[in-house]
């Protein structure tokens, strides 16, 4: 196979096509980046081997997943990209960027911060999945650690975007995957809604319906959901006579919700932040698709044993 650029040496090119173009719709600025390369057909053709997926494209496409996440680049709308904030400081380097460069900016290192936090990131902290001292077994959980944590950005980044409503009808099918309902949506439909637009109803726990939950759903793109927005939430609970609530957000909990919820004695309240909630929809395979799986063998010791 012949040799492509890595990655990050998209970074550059990228950059340089959204500044001479302003904001594009992703496949456009993608084949100008090809373009602007001088990447042959037959050099764009090649795909990977178990996906079919242009390796290029792919690597573009994670060369705009790291710039995103250092500032330099933004999706003011779905699928369109336009400069970011560093992205000038990047340009006046004069020479293509690197992933040095970009772990300088704030906001990578935020992003490092906030992974370690919420343990998504891998143990060993490198931003690189190849490192000599893995082992195969190694390096295949920490790619799929690597694209887990890029799932969860990107079920992140459509959850803050999309209506309050739909919104609310993902919560609600997370929670009939998890089983809540009976696992049936139909039980979760037409609950009371709050005057804020959430959900603010009782759902069945089982089946009978012999033990229900309050559920409420907040989506904010930023905003932290503090404390009186979750007492305002477990006074509604007590009105409808609940003992059990579950309160989610696409954004996050200040440590003063957090720790009022977990004090709670007579009560039981379950927060789940944005990352939290994206896990969910991956371990319940609700808004994502399953696009491979991929066999992986062992020696079966049994079969080489003595013969009886």
């Amino acid at each position: 196979m012949p040799d492509l650029p890595k990655f990050h040496e998209f970074m550059t090119p990228l950059l340089l096509v959204l500044q001479a173009n302003g904001e594009m719709y992703r496949q456009d600025a993608t084949d100008a980046v090809i373009k602007s390369t001088g990447l042959t057909p037959e050099q764009v053709a090649i795909t990977h081997e178990t996906s079919g997926n242009s390796i290029v494209k792919n690597r573009i496409g994670w060369a705009s997943a790291y710039l995103k996440v250092a500032g330099a680049l933004t999706s003011p709308k779905r699928a369109h990209w336009q400069l970011g904030v560093n992205a000038a400081s990047l340009l006046a380097l004069g020479r293509p960027a690197t992933l040095a460069d970009l772990r300088g900016f704030p906001e990578y290192q935020a992003h490092q911060a906030r992974k370690a936090e919420q343990s998504l990131a891998n143990t060993s902290g490198k931003d690189d999945i190849v490192s000599s001292d893995s082992t195969p077994e190694e390096l295949i959980e920490e790619g799929i650690t690597a694209l887990r944590d890029g799932l969860v950005v990107e079920l992140l980044e459509n959850l803050k975007t999309c209506e309050p409503a739909r919104f609310e009808r993902i919560v609600l099918q997370v929670l009939a995957a998890m089983g809540y309902g009976g696992g049936d949506m139909r039980s979760m439909q037409g609950v009371p809604r709050g005057p804020d637009g959430g959900i603010d109803g009782r759902i069945n726990e089982d089946k009978l319906g012999l033990d229900q939950i309050y559920i409420q759903a907040k989506r904010y793109a930023d905003n932290s959901v503090g404390r009186p927005i979750v007492q305002s939430f477990l006074g509604a609970m007590d009105h409808g006579g609940c003992s059990k609530g579950v309160f989610v957000t696409s954004s996050k909990f200040t440590a003063d919700a957090r720790d009022f919820a977990s004090g709670l004695t007579t009560k039981r309240l379950k927060l789940i932040d944005g990352p939290e909630f994206a896990k969910l929809m991956i371990e319940y395979c609700v808004g994502v698709q399953i696009v491979r799986t991929i066999p992986i063998g062992k020696l079966d010791n049994d079969f080489f044993g003595d013969d009886e």
